[in-house]
């Protein structure tokens, strides 16, 4: 999906470009129906802040961002559509299956490779794994560190965001720490890193 490649590549962007990444991530649908001008004037940006947020998105230009925006609508669209039920189990199922494996699909293209290469290698050689979720994430927190346990990487967490950081003041370089967030931004999680 166009809005996980946004925020793939956040850090990478501009001040301007993270109003425009910001904007769409918020109004996907009303963008499909701007022009270059709007968005940029909507964005408060310059119409080159626009081209170039395409470019760095790996688009060929605006109307190409659009295109792939819409799609992703319309495909957002159709799974919410797909219903779950009691009375149609093997319909429901079928469902799930067919969104997890969307979901599978759009995290393995969003991903570099090398990048993580280099991230394997580093819980592979860590010393201690430190994982930090807070609210709903922190059952994907527990579930990691009890799977890494099972292989042999000593691995940490909490359901208590304090414990966490109490945890990361006794780590060092040959530890790492992996910071679990829906948002992104959860302000006790990058505390913590």
């Amino acid at each position: 999906m166009i809005l996980d490649t946004f925020h793939r590549h956040y850090n990478s962007f501009f001040d301007s470009e993270k109003k425009i990444a910001d904007y769409i991530i918020q109004h996907p649908k009303e963008v499909v129906n701007m022009t270059f001008k709007e968005l940029a004037q909507a964005c408060n940006t310059s119409q080159a802040s626009v081209s170039r947020f395409a470019r760095k998105c790996q688009m060929d230009s605006f109307h190409h961002l659009k295109v792939n925006l819409a799609r992703d609508c319309v495909n957002e669209i159709e799974q919410k559509s797909n219903t779950i039920s009691t009375s149609d189990i093997s319909g429901s199922l079928e469902t799930i299956l067919s969104n997890k494996i969307s979901e599978l699909t759009a995290t393995i293209r969003n991903k570099d490779v090398d990048q993580l290469s280099v991230i394997l290698s580093l819980i592979q050689n860590a010393k201690h794994v430190l994982v930090c979720a807070v609210g709903n994430t922190i059952l994907v927190a527990l579930d990691c560190m009890f799977k890494f346990n099972e292989i042999g990487i000593l691995t940490f967490t909490s359901t208590i965001w304090e414990n966490q950081a109490s945890y990361a003041l006794g780590l060092d370089a040959s530890d790492v720490v992996i910071a679990i967030s829906n948002s992104g931004e959860s302000s006790q999680v990058l505390a913590v890193c």
